[in-house]
């Protein structure tokens, strides 16, 4: 899957729940706060991007999985914490194999079209899933499944065909469960009509202007208090912006940071959560990149906080691993420290005194301020005697440039994002340090290959235990961090803002999906 180009949707664990330990009761979902009504039912949401569809299956773009999970569950989610939870499946088992997991079902759950909800809608569903015919995006991304079995009425086994440790996170964000009559009206076709158990139903979609959707009033969780939700389609977003100030909207989206302390001062709430996106440099293993310290120096060699606070305004966080903080699988690694005199030292040990030329090939308009902290990067090597040429082109002819083989590429290093759906470490370092992933058979654009950072991606992708899981990447990142194939810079955070008195809305842990199920004005 291509994270550079997109994002699926991202759900986001901190603390993990051992899938051979499965919770055996009903999911805790916070109570419904006593006595509270809305001030007003309809809450207009200001989104940056349109659909481009509904189908539960087809989802490749965040934002739009963020609207249509409102309509569509999935058997496990994720609290406001992060934690695994129980959802449409109350409990799971999972065979000692790893291949067979069972799922033991909600009852008295209804689709939006009065079908109900059993085995076999999940089964129907990963069905669909699997069908090569259906086209399925993300089909790679829920892993090796081979497909579903009624057991009874409210018990499905889903049978994998290897082990793979990130399924149950895996299963929480992709599998969204349509209705069974839906599936077999649309069969392999794209599906258009959204037909799911959430709290709201979809009502309407006019292209290029807006999305509503209206309170389920048979929903079997705690009933929404906001009665309808308008997802107002606005491109630009400085017209965002506008639209906020004027109270036309309630809630947007990715907004400029430039606009922050305007939107503040007017009294709005800001809202900056940290995502799943990390930031950085791939660093090419040819001429004097090949050399660790070189690439060791160029770490040194810039500034990265400064970064953050001048042309993010704030809106990153240092890295210190090669993923993001929250992903299960983290484990920190001391600071690159902003040290040109160490960098010099590295660069005159590697025997390169008067440093040398390279060419940083960076995309424009892809990422927050990313042709400015290109240029940031070229002026802070150029103190230590590295010359950078800048180089950038429109996105597919950038993404044509790096999925290149090592000995085809014109450039020496690259600026990119990685921002995978599952904030599970598998996702971004076999991702980008398996050498089998190095393009053009993959992404991983630093073209990294250590054998013994192979092993430990493969084990870790297999074991069960999650202590033993945890353990093995931890000892992967500490040879990655070591290894330097990129310039670790920060994880992107996000700037959405939304009035005074919305209250309750639930901001995902992937930072980039809002959650309005509970929110209200007050």
């Amino acid at each position: 899957a291509a994270y550079l180009g997109f994002r699926f949707s991202q759900q986001v664990e901190t603390t993990t729940t051992p899938p051979t330990a499965a919770p055996t009761t009903s999911p805790t979902m916070s109570p419904s706060p006593t006595g509270i009504v809305s001030k007003k039912d309809v809450v207009r949401v200001a989104i940056g991007i349109d659909l481009d569809t509904i189908d539960p299956h087809g989802q490749t773009t965040t934002v739009v999985y963020n609207v249509v999970r409102h309509v569509y569950e999935t058997l496990l989610w994720y609290d406001e914490n992060g934690n695994l939870i129980p959802w449409l499946a109350e409990r799971w088992e999972v065979s000692p194999d790893g291949l067979v997991y069972t799922f033991y079902l909600r009852k008295g759950v209804k689709f939006h079209d009065g079908a109900e909800f059993d085995a076999y809608a999940v089964k129907a569903n990963v069905d669909r899933w699997v069908n090569p015919e259906v086209r399925v995006p993300a089909r790679s991304q829920l892993g090796p499944v081979k497909g579903a079995e009624v057991v009874d009425k409210y018990t499905v086994k889903i049978y994998l065909e290897r082990p793979y440790a990130p399924f149950l996170r895996a299963l929480a964000s992709y599998l969204l469960i349509a209705s069974p009559k839906v599936i077999e009206k649309f069969g392999a076709n794209t599906i258009t009509e959204a037909v799911g158990t959430g709290p709201y139903k979809f009502v309407s979609w006019e292209k290029g202007k807006k999305v509503v959707l209206e309170a389920n009033p048979d929903y079997w969780g705690p009933k929404p208090y906001i009665k309808r939700i308008e997802w107002v389609i606005i491109p630009e977003a400085s017209t965002r912006v506008a639209a906020l100030l004027a109270g036309d909207v309630d809630f947007a989206y990715n907004l400029p940071p430039v606009d922050m302390e305007r939107i503040r001062a007017a009294g709005f709430q800001i809202v900056t959560p940290v995502s799943n996106r990390i930031m950085f440099i791939a660093i090419l293993p040819k001429g004097p990149l090949a050399d660790v310290r070189v690439r060791q120096a160029l770490n040194y060699a810039v500034d990265k906080k400064a970064i953050i606070d001048n042309i993010l305004l704030g809106l990153g966080i240092e890295t210190r691993a090669p993923l993001p903080p929250h992903f299960f699988g983290y484990a920190e690694m001391p600071l690159y420290n902003y040290d040109p005199n160490r960098a010099r030292q590295l660069l005159a040990e590697a025997g390169y005194p008067q440093g040398f030329k390279v060419v940083l090939l960076h995309p424009t308009g892809r990422y927050l301020q990313d042709k400015q902290v290109a240029e940031a990067v070229q002026a802070y090597l150029s103190r230590v005697g590295i010359q950078v040429e800048l180089k950038t082109m429109d996105w597919p002819s950038f993404v044509a440039e790096i999925r290149k083989p090592l000995n085809e590429t014109t450039f020496d290093m690259v600026l990119l994002g990685w921002g995978p759906g599952v904030a599970d470490a598998h996702f971004t370092l076999y991702g980008q340090f398996h050498s089998g992933q190095a393009p053009p058979r993959g992404l991983a654009a630093a073209h990294y290959s250590n054998p013994v950072v192979d092993e430990l991606l493969d084990k870790a992708m297999s074991e069960l235990d999650e202590a033993k899981r945890a353990e093995l990447y931890k000892k992967a990142i500490e040879i990655i961090w070591r290894d330097a194939p990129w310039i670790f810079l920060y994880t992107q955070k996000w700037f959405y803002a939304a009035r005074p008195d919305l209250k309750g809305f639930m901001v995902y842990v992937d930072g980039e999906q809002i959650f309005f199920h509970k929110a209200y004005f007050g």
